[in-house]
C-alpha cells in the first residue's frame, strides 16, 4: 500500500524573521548593520536563505553569535572582513569561549563582546577580543563611564548601543566611543531659536503637492515649478539605468517614459535626499519604510499614499523640529497626517508594524493578512531595493 505522506506536498518553508540595525560612527557614516534575530541560530537561516549582500547592501554585517552555537558548530563560513561577530561574554572566566575567540581572532575575525559588563574575570577574554559593545540603558551615565574607565588602555573598539537621543550620541562620543547603535538616527535634533530650514521645507512641500496631484497634468506642473526637482528626475530618466538612444530633455517625457506613478516615488525620495546635513543611513531607512508599507497595504488604490507615509516617517528628523510641528509646515493630507502623528487608518496601523519590525519585534507582524511571513517577505524586497536606489542618489 502506498504511504500517504509520500505523495503529500512538502510543507512550505518559513520565512527567515530578520531585521536589521545601522551601526553608524562619530560622524554618522554608515559602518554596516547588526542582524536582529529571533535567536542566533537564525542567522546561518539568514545567510544561507537570504545571502549577506542582499541583507546588508554591501555594507560590514554585525552577526550575534550564540555561546553554546559557537561552541558546538564553529564560525559562520563568511569571509573575515565582511563580518563583526557578536558574542556575550557571560559571568567570568570561560576558558572554552576564551580558546573560541582567540581562534577566531586568530583567522583575522573581528569580535565584539556584546551587552558586555566588566569584571576581573574577563581579562583573558579582553585580551583576545577586537571590541567591546556598552548597553548605555543597562548601565546609565554614570555606570558607562565607569566601564570606559575600566577598559581604558586596551586596544579594543567601543561601541555604544541604546543611544537614543542627540545627548546619549554626544555623551558616547565624548567618551570615545568608536561606533553607536540606537533610535537617534531617526530622532529630531531640536535645537530651541533655530530658524526651520525654509529650502529644506519648499522642496517638501513640492512633494506634498505632487503626492496630491491625481492628474497626469498636475503632477507635471508640480514637479515642474521645482527647477532643482525638475533637474534631478531628468538626469535619473538619462541615466544609464535605462540605456535609451535619444536623451528625455522635459519632465512629460519623462513622465511618460518612466510613469506616473515612478514619477511620483522618486520625487519625494530625491527630495528627501536632497535635504542638506542628513547621514545617509536615514534616507535609506526612509526608503525601506516606504516600501515596506507600500508592501503592506491592502488596497492599491492607496499604495502611493502609503509609500508617502513612509517616506515622511523621517520629516521631524530631516527638519530638526518635534513631529507634530514639522508636520504643520507641510501641505499634507490629513489622513497623511493623522497616520503619521497618531497612528491611526490603514497606513497609520501599517506604519507602526514597520517600525516594530526593524525593531526586531517580529510579533508585529501577526496583525497583517499573511503574517509574519509576509512583513518577512515585504522587509527582504524593501531592504534590498532601498540599498539600490539609494545607491543611484
Amino acid at each position: 500500500m502506498r504511504s500517504l505522506s509520500a505523495g503529500s506536498p512538502a510543507a512550505p518553508a518559513r520565512e527567515v524573521l530578520v531585521a536589521r540595525q545601522p551601526v553608524l560612527d562619530a560622524d554618522m557614516g554608515l559602518l554596516g548593520f547588526e542582524l536582529l534575530v529571533e535567536g542566533a541560530a537564525v542567522v546561518v537561516d539568514a545567510l544561507s536563505e537570504i545571502g549577506l549582500e542582499t541583507l546588508t547592501g554591501g555594507y560590514v554585517a554585525w552577526l550575534p553569535l550564540d555561546r553554546d552555537l559557537l561552541l558546538d558548530v564553529g564560525p559562520v563560513p563568511v569571509r573575515s572582513d565582511r563580518v563583526v561577530l557578536q558574542v556575550g561574554a557571560g559571568d567570568g572566566d570561560d576558558p572554552a569561549l576564551h580558546e573560541a575567540v582567540v581562534k577566531l581572532a586568530e583567522r583575522g575575525a573581528c569580535v565584539a563582546l556584546d551587552a558586555f559588563a566588566y569584571r576581573s574575570g574577563h581579562e583573558a577574554l579582553l585580551d583576545a577580543a577586537w571590541g567591546v559593545k556598552l548597553d548605555l540603558a543597562a548601565h546609565g551615565a554614570e555606570g558607562l563611564r565607569a566601564q570606559v574607565d575600566a577598559l581604558r588602555g586596551r586596544d579594543l573598539v567601543l561601541i555604544a548601543t541604546s543611544v537614543d537621543t542627540h545627548a546619549d550620541f554626544t555623551l558616547c562620543r565624548e567618551l570615545g566611543f568608536a561606533a553607536f547603535q540606537g533610535a537617534f538616527l531617526a530622532e529630531p535634533e531640536v535645537v530651541p531659536g533655530r530658524a526651520i530650514p525654509t529650502q529644506s521645507v519648499a522642496a517638501l512641500g513640492t512633494v506634498a503637492d505632487v503626492q496630491s496631484s491625481v492628474e497626469f497634468e498636475d503632477l507635471e506642473r508640480a514637479i515642474v515649478r521645482d527647477v532643482g526637482l525638475s533637474h534631478k528626475i531628468l538626469r535619473y530618466a538619462n541615466s544609464a539605468i535605462f540605456a535609451r538612444s535619444q536623451r528625455v530633455g522635459s519632465v512629460r517625457e519623462a513622465m511618460m517614459m518612466l510613469g506616473a506613478r515612478p514619477v511620483r516615488r522618486w520625487a519625494t525620495a530625491l527630495a528627501i535626499a536632497g535635504v542638506p546635513d542628513q547621514p545617509h543611513a536615514l534616507l535609506v531607512t526612509a526608503l525601506v519604510r516606504a516600501r515596506m508599507c507600500d508592501l503592506l497595504c491592502d488596497d492599491p488604490a492607496r499604495a502611493d499614499r502609503a509609500f508617502t507615509v513612509g517616506m515622511f516617517s523621517v520629516i521631524n528628523r530631516l527638519l530638526g523640529l518635534p513631529m507634530r510641528e514639522a508636520l504643520d509646515t507641510l501641505p499634507l493630507a490629513d489622513d497623511v497626517v493623522a497616520a503619521l502623528l497618531r497612528g491611526e487608518g490603514a497606513e497609520g496601523r501599517n506604519l507602526r508594524i514597520v517600525l516594530a519590525w526593524e525593531l526586531g519585534d517580529f510579533t508585529a507582524g501577526d496583525a497583517v493578512t499573511g503574517g509574519r511571513d509576509r512583513v518577512a517577505r515585504a522587509y527582504r524586497d524593501a531592504v534590498a531595493w532601498a540599498d539600490e536606489t539609494a545607491t543611484a542618489f
